[in-house]
Formats: structure tokens, sequence, C-alpha cells
């Protein structure tokens, strides 16, 4: 996949941090060492430079372009020795269930470890229960972990013996209406619960979809948030987004970027423009906080192309 984009950016303190044209590239790739898949090794190769962002500048605006962030991000070997069961180890992505980065972490987020999946509903009555072991983020300058400027994987294999990072995640399809999932996160020795319920209505029906998502932080310094979003597909290639968020002032900013803290009102426009070319708006809004908010208000104006989708549209992949 590659991106530009347009992002304006202004903080609570009336401060415009970003005014600028971007670029992004995202590189995703699986190797299969056997037929049926079963032995695997994944890449994640992308731009940016840090926990929260995949993005570089071009220099087209107030920040200077930054033309050599470049990482392996995620790498990591997979084993599914039987049918409903997954062993992946090394630089791993995030997992959410029905949870977003919204009260999650960023999409962009990285882990160093090990993870254990099952997919037995008929056994476990659950469609999915994630077990993941890791060390989230990268080290400091003092080696104190989970910060968010260490995108490389190689500056961050040391996670392997500093692991901090406990999920316990369980998810569950009631209908094909009804989708929920729960998980336990424990992370430099803080518990967090989330939970999340979306609902997928039919083609007909006033809304697409209705997603509610919930976190409350039950030890250290104890809070809650949570974002409820609403989607409508209004015509061919047109799907629209819109909602609200309240993220407490002490989660760590390491949640999407979009969102960080503070109580807000956000909207998504994706548009279908030909093929593999797409394009999305996104506007956000905090409301006024007694704390600082560094995104009070937000615009970003998104060009993307599905390198994939178009070769495989020629029919020769």
């Amino acid at each position: 996949m590659v991106y530009s984009r347009y992002r304006y950016i202004e903080s609570s303190a009336d401060v415009v941090t970003s005014n600028d044209v971007q670029y992004k590239e995202a590189f995703r790739a699986r190797f299969n060492a056997d037929a049926k898949k079963r032995y695997t090794l994944h890449v994640g190769f992308f731009s940016g430079s840090s926990f929260t962002s995949t993005w570089n500048y071009t220099g087209l605006g107030i920040n200077d372009a930054d033309y050599h962030n470049y990482h392996v991000k995620q790498l990591f070997v997979a084993a599914a020795p039987v049918a409903g069961l997954e062993l992946q180890a090394g630089g791993l992505y995030i997992i959410r269930g029905e949870s977003t980065d919204q009260t999650s972490y960023d999409e962009d987020g990285y882990l160093v470890g090990e993870r254990v999946s099952l997919r037995r509903p008929k056994q476990l009555y659950l469609d999915e229960l994630s077990v993941t072991r890791a060390a989230l983020g990268g080290p400091d300058a003092q080696g104190r972990w989970g910060t968010s400027s260490t995108p490389s994987l190689f500056d961050r294999w040391d996670g392997l013996g500093h692991q901090q990072y406990t999920q316990l995640l369980a998810a569950k399809r009631f209908t094909p209406i009804v989708a929920t999932s729960v998980d336990y996160t424990r992370a430099s020795g803080v518990d967090t619960v989330r939970a999340a319920v979306s609902l997928r209505f039919k083609p007909h029906a006033l809304l697409s979809s209705v997603r509610g998502e919930l976190y409350r932080r039950v030890n250290g310094v104890t809070a809650g948030g949570f974002a409820v979003t609403v989607e409508k597909t209004a015509a061919k290639g047109l799907r629209l987004q819109g909602g609200y968020a309240t993220i407490d002032e002490r989660y760590g900013n390491l949640n999407a970027d979009r969102t960080q803290r503070g109580k807000r009102l956000f909207a998504t426009a994706n548009i279908v423009i030909r093929g593999a070319l797409s394009a999305s708006l996104f506007a956000t809004r905090a409301f006024d906080s007694p704390f600082a908010v560094s995104n009070r208000t937000r615009f970003d104006a998104v060009i993307q192309y599905d390198v994939l989708a178009a070769l495989r549209s020629t029919g020769k992949f």
C-alpha cells in the first residue's frame, strides 16, 4: 500500500503543530513453508518513526522532510500444527478483537514476544481465545520498556527478555449481526479490561453497523473511557463513519494518534475512486478539558493505492 495525505493539527493551546503533506508505504508479506500454509514467516516493513505513526514528512509544510524512516516493525514465525491452533513468535502485530485502536493501542503499534491462539468454537464455545506475552513498544535511553520511539524490530529484540505485556483476549460472534470481544491486558504493571460489541446490519438497513467499545484501568490511576461509532454505506464506493470518544487523561498516548485523549467528536468518509485507488477524509474536534490536548482540531485528507489489488486485477497474480 502507498499513501499520501495532507494533515492539519491544532492543539488546545491554539498551536498549529502540523500543516503538512506526508507519505507512507506499508508492505506486508507471508512466506509459506508448506503447501497447506501451516508454517509461515510474516514480515511487516513500514515507513514512520514511532509506535503511533507510519508516516514521513515530505517537507511540504511546516515540518522538515524525513525520508530515512523505514523499518522492519514485524517479523515472526507462525505454526498451525493442527486445525484451530496457531503459535506465533517474534515481532508481532497487536490484536484487538472487536475493539479499535481508539480504546486499545494504535494500529501502527508493535510487540516482541509469543502468542497462542485457539479457534475451535465447537469445543470452546468462543470463536477465538488468544494469549499474548510480549514486550510492548521499545526501550528508552534508560532501558525502560514501553516507550513509543523505537520502531525498528532490530532495536527491540531484547524485548524477548523484558516482557512487560500480557493479554488474554476472547471473541465470540453470536449471530451474523452481533460480534463481541473482551480482553484483559497488563502492561508495565497496569491492568486494563476492554470490551466491545459490533452490530452489522443488512444492506437495506438505516445504518450499516454500530460499534461500542470501552475500557477500564483497574489499578494504578484508575479511570475508563469509551467510543461509539456508527457507519453507513451511503452509495457504491462511499462509506461514512461518525462517533464520539472519551479517553482519560492518563491513558498514555499509545492509542490511535487521531484520538489520543479527551472527549471528542469524529467523522470519516472513505471513497473508492477507481479500482485500487481510494481516498479518505477525517475530521475531529475535542471539547474543552482541564488538561492539554495535542490534537484538539485535526483534519486529514488521504489518497491511497493498493498495489497488490492492482496486480491481482491483471489476472496474472
